[in-house]
């Protein structure tokens, strides 16, 4: 079985797509045989990557069994396929790339998002999302997302500090709160500033890693609670720097709040907290619900519920001996590429005209 793989979002451009588009391939290409195309230069170089896969899809579409698309931004393409092949063709679908209302996307991508195979949805929410959006129940698969748990490695005391004396955290005496991520509204962290940390005892820091449109609102939050000495707000961090972060700190807070025409499709963030063995506390809402297992990697509070989170973060009873176990039996990309490869294999065999001469 041949397969396809177009993502229109790939590193060296840094995000939570882009990562799982990375860690398919490199998954996948030790399961089976795989062609990668791929936008490597971000969404300024999108028109051109779509004539670029349309092109390549009208002469070697025929080549492949399956063809898989990263998201349900390139749905559109399922067209071109088509017309020049008997190939299946499967999209996952991430949370906001269903969601997602501006410029008529809907009408645009929904369509062709319906006459796909199979979708291949990262949590339950996105898969009743895309439920309320028409695409059959029949062609509907939860997939969740997944990291590799090769672990990760640790810094010691003395590289720590070098790494992340530029920010100025005190660590010593103090717990530690971890937030990584685009500074986003739906994210929740005014909301966590303004609600639940200033209530936590002064020893209780607020450690954020990230940037995004939601930044200065963020910091003038801060500056009106005069919380200045509690809330580090880091910006971009470098990999060495966030893994130094995961390993200082004491708990994951995840505080996110429902947005319209925005969602949390998963966060794989809670894992990369789980591969080190950090306890999640989280918003019981969206895509979350399926990337924390409650009372084993962490807590899932109810939606700006505030005491419900002070009472998780002053007693999360989360037993952190076992919970990279745990993280890795749910979400290890080695069983998540399984559930791939097979569903593939089953597309293959429902296609009466296999590959083309």
């Amino acid at each position: 079985m041949k397969l396809l793989f177009i993502t229109r979002t790939y590193p060296p451009i840094v995000g939570g797509m882009e990562k799982f588009s990375h860690d398919f391939y490199e998954n996948y290409r030790r399961k089976g045989e795989i062609d990668l195309l791929a936008n490597a230069g971000g969404k300024a170089m999108l028109p051109y990557f779509f004539i670029k896969a349309a092109i390549y899809l009208m002469f070697n579409s025929k080549n492949y069994d399956v063809i898989h698309f990263g998201d349900a931004v390139l749905a559109p393409l399922n067209a071109v396929v088509r017309l020049f092949s008997r190939a299946r063709v499967s999209v996952t679908v991430h949370g906001l790339d269903i969601v997602y209302s501006r410029f008529g996307y809907q009408r645009i991508i929904l369509p062709s998002l319906r006459k796909v195979d199979r979708v291949f949805a990262v949590s339950h929410f996105t898969l009743e999302q895309c439920k309320l959006r028409g695409v059959s129940s029949e062609k509907l698969m939860v997939i969740p997302n997944s990291i590799s748990f090769e672990f990760p490695g640790s810094f010691s005391q003395s590289d720590i500090s070098e790494k992340i004396s530029k920010f100025g955290i005190t660590v010593q005496g103090r717990t530690i709160l971890l937030t990584v991520g685009r500074l986003v509204k739906r994210k929740g962290h005014g909301w966590f500033i303004a609600n639940v940390l200033r209530l936590l005892p002064e020893n209780f820091i607020y450690v954020i890693a990230g940037f995004g449109p939601e930044y200065e609102a963020i910091r003038e939050t801060v500056l009106d609670l005069g919380l200045e000495n509690r809330v580090y707000l880091l910006g971009h961090v470098t990999e060495d720097e966030k893994q130094c972060l995961y390993q200082i700190s004491d708990l994951f807070i995840m505080p996110n709040i429902s947005v319209k025409n925005d969602q949390e499709g998963f966060g794989i963030v809670l894992l990369e907290a789980g591969q080190h063995g950090l306890p999640v506390i989280a918003s019981k809402i969206e895509g979350i619900r399926d990337a924390v297992i409650e009372q084993k990697t962490g807590r899932l509070i109810e939606e700006k519920d505030v005491q419900g989170f002070i009472d998780a973060i002053l007693k999360p009873d989360i037993d952190r001996t076992s919970l990279v176990d745990v993280v890795a039996s749910y979400f290890d990309w080695k069983h998540i590429i399984e559930m791939y490869h097979e569903e593939f294999e089953k597309m293959k065999a429902r296609n009466p005209g296999d590959l083309q001469a």
